[in-house]
């Protein structure tokens, strides 16, 4: 396993959990070929201190991007100063972690192109990653926050061609959260709504709740939401 923070995850190597979802994020960026280019952002103001995520589906995709590299961020640094008492299964698995949202990062990078936004800056100094429960706490959120916006992401998303994929990301994110919520307390589940299913986040709140771990600034005027 290749533990260099941010590194794609190495073919032939299995942790324990299903390596195949991840090898189809690292394939599937060859449908951007495919005619699922999205065009540029219209003419806008925007502040110079914000960073214009653009509008419609490139500002959703853009969203969930953004989170992406939020995760990314979260695991290179959990990997990099593990918490006390972490065993040999759980660093593995860390790393399994960090390398699938890496993939998931880089193939939102190249659905969106030119239009992705710039790499952001992370603010996670509310995590102590020394202490386990710190860190599972804010690991959970952050997952359960991941399938809440894939969800809330496909209630406006105009590009019937992305739904499925965005589907199956939502799906690993929803096993990441629960692998987190086991750890956290054993045999829990992450949100659900009053009919049993996955929580749901409209884009805007979405985008508030991940601002906590960004020192970057976002225009997000022409953000698709409900």
């Amino acid at each position: 396993m290749n533990n260099k923070p941010g590194a794609l995850p190495e073919e032939g190597t299995n942790n324990g959990m299903d390596l195949s979802r991840r090898r189809f994020f690292q394939l599937a960026g060859g449908i951007a070929g495919a005619g699922l280019l999205l065009s540029a952002a219209s003419c806008r103001r925007t502040p110079p201190s914000d960073t214009y995520v653009g509008e419609g589906d490139i500002a959703l995709l853009n969203y969930l991007y953004i989170l992406k590299q939020v995760t990314v961020n979260f695991y290179a640094q959990a990997v990099a100063t593990p918490y006390y008492g972490i065993t040999k299964e759980e660093t593995v698995l860390q790393v399994d972690l960090r390398d699938q949202e890496v993939v998931h990062r880089e193939y939102l990078k190249k659905i969106l192109s030119t239009n992705a936004v710039k790499d952001i800056t992370t603010q996670l100094s509310a995590v102590t990653f020394a202490d386990k429960k710190s860190f599972l706490t804010h690991a959970s959120g952050l997952e359960d926050l991941s399938v809440a916006a894939y969800a809330g992401v496909l209630k406006v998303l105009k590009n019937n061609e992305l739904i499925l994929t965005i589907a199956k990301m939502a799906s690993v994110d929803a096993r990441h959260a629960g692998y987190m919520h086991d750890l956290l307390a054993h045999n829990s589940f992450g949100p659900l709504d009053n009919n049993g299913l996955d929580a749901v986040i409209a884009p805007l709140k979405g985008f508030q709740t991940m601002q906590q771990y960004i020192e970057t600034k976002f225009d997000t005027s022409k953000l698709p939401t409900y």
